[in-house]
């Protein structure tokens, strides 16, 4: 076996533990913080010793496709929708917003655009799940398997941030995939754009983190975040039934 074909055999593999890797040297260093172009520096290594320019040439041209129209917008309504309505059931149980009402700070905007998970979907997105789909394509739901095993691989690559107390259990275990699965749906129904799922990852880290997880404390922010997580996870398998677990369509698969 020549080296590479070696890199195609395990490219999958190599690409998670690279992802990882480049992710998370910086942990000691910052007490938890995670570098989210990690997946997309692993995703740019994997093609370029598997497919070189032509396999870099299309990975660009996914990550460039601006074509989505009013998903731009579809895509964070649906996160805006299931923070809503766990807002309102939590409100009704009980739970007191804290005043003023936590809005983010132009800091924090820019942060995130600059060093928030808007960067890691190059390599989940624009990378990983095209590849495992490929690989799943002999199965009859490929999309929704992949979906599920991503969704399940990108919740380990946040451990960092559940072992340092900033994630919950069922946040990796749970929301995470649900937000695969919804990524996956829109990134099908928006023929394989990447540029629209980095809006929506941006709007889900602007939105829950930074604005409505503040906006409760103590036993009140603690049954916001089991709620949020409940209304995605119901947002995904609405998805899964209305799509017949496709997903969108298995219309646009894509090779590198």
């Amino acid at each position: 076996m020549n080296q590479q074909s070696f890199f195609q055999k395990y490219e999958l593999p190599l690409f998670f533990l690279l992802a990882y890797l480049l992710s998370w040297w910086s942990v000691p260093l910052v007490e938890g913080g995670m570098l989210p172009h990690g997946p997309m520096f692993a995703a740019i290594i994997v093609i370029a010793l598997v497919a070189g320019r032509r396999g870099l040439r299309e990975f660009w041209g996914r990550c460039t496709n601006f074509r989505a129209g009013w998903w731009y917008l579809i895509g964070p309504a649906i996160v805006i929708a299931y923070l809503l309505a766990a807002l309102g059931v939590n409100l009704l149980l009980g739970a007191e917003l804290v005043s003023p009402f936590p809005f983010p700070s132009v800091a924090t905007i820019i942060t995130l655009l600059l060093m928030g998970g808007i960067w890691e979907e190059p390599g989940w997105t624009g990378y990983a799940f095209p590849r495992m789909r490929e690989k799943l394509a002999h199965l009859k739901y490929p999309d929704l398997i992949a979906s599920l095993v991503l969704g399940l691989l990108w919740g380990l690559w946040h451990l960092p941030l559940f072992l340092y107390g900033v994630l919950t259990w069922y946040d990796l275990l749970f929301f995470v995939p649900a937000l695969r699965i919804i990524f996956t749906w829109i990134y099908n129904r928006t023929n394989g754009s990447v540029p629209v799922i980095m809006v929506t990852h941006y709007a889900s880290n602007l939105l829950t983190g930074s604005m409505m997880l503040q906006a409760f404390t103590g036993s009140g922010r603690t049954s916001y975040y089991v709620l949020f997580v409940v209304f995605a996870c119901l947002a995904a398998l609405i998805i899964i039934w209305k799509s017949r677990l496709k997903l969108g369509g298995q219309e646009h698969q894509t090779n590198l």
